[in-house]
C-alpha cells in the first residue's frame, strides 16, 4: 500500500461543526495541535440549528504546501483497515474534478488520534493541482 505518490494537491478546505454542548476552543486547539495548522487560518460562524440551538462553524483554507503536508500526515496516521478502506472505495473519496475528500472523527482529534469517520466529523477537501479524469488508469490513492 503506498501512500507515497499521491498528486500535489494546489489547496484544502477544512471545516468543522462546533455544537452548543461541545468546547469550541478545546477542538480547535487539538485540530490546529495535531494539524500543524495556525488558529487565525479558521473562520468562525454563528448559525441556528433546527431546533433553535446554537451551532458554531470553523472553516479553513489551506494553500498547496499546507494542503500536501496535512494530506501526508492524515494518510500515514491511518489504521490500516482504513488505508485498505480508502483504498478499495477510492471512488467514494473523489469526485470528478479528482478533488480528495475526507471526513476525521472529531472526538478522535481531541484525543490526537486521526481516524476516518462519517458522523460528527471534520471534512476535509483536497483540490488537485490539476486534474484528472476518474475513469482514467490513474488513480491517485493506490499510486
Amino acid at each position: 500500500m503506498d501512500f507515497g505518490k499521491l498528486p500535489s494537491f494546489s489547496a484544502a478546505d477544512v471545516s468543522i461543526i462546533i455544537h452548543a454542548t461541545e468546547d469550541k476552543n478545546k477542538i480547535l486547539e487539538s485540530i490546529c495541535d495535531i494539524f500543524c495548522i495556525d488558529a487565525n487560518r479558521f473562520r468562525h460562524t454563528e448559525l441556528i440549528g433546527h431546533w433553535g440551538n446554537r451551532i458554531s462553524l470553523l472553516t479553513g483554507n489551506l494553500e498547496s504546501a499546507e494542503a500536501n503536508r496535512l494530506v501526508k500526515k492524515i494518510l500515514l496516521s491511518l489504521s490500516s483497515v482504513e488505508k485498505n478502506q480508502l483504498l478499495s472505495s477510492s471512488h467514494s473519496f473523489t469526485d470528478e474534478k479528482g478533488n480528495l475528500y475526507l471526513r476525521l472523527d472529531k472526538q478522535r482529534i481531541c484525543q490526537k488520534r486521526i481516524s476516518l469517520s462519517e458522523r460528527d466529523s471534520i471534512r476535509l477537501r483536497f483540490k488537485p493541482a490539476r486534474r484528472f479524469k476518474v475513469n482514467s488508469n490513474y488513480d491517485y490513492l493506490s499510486g
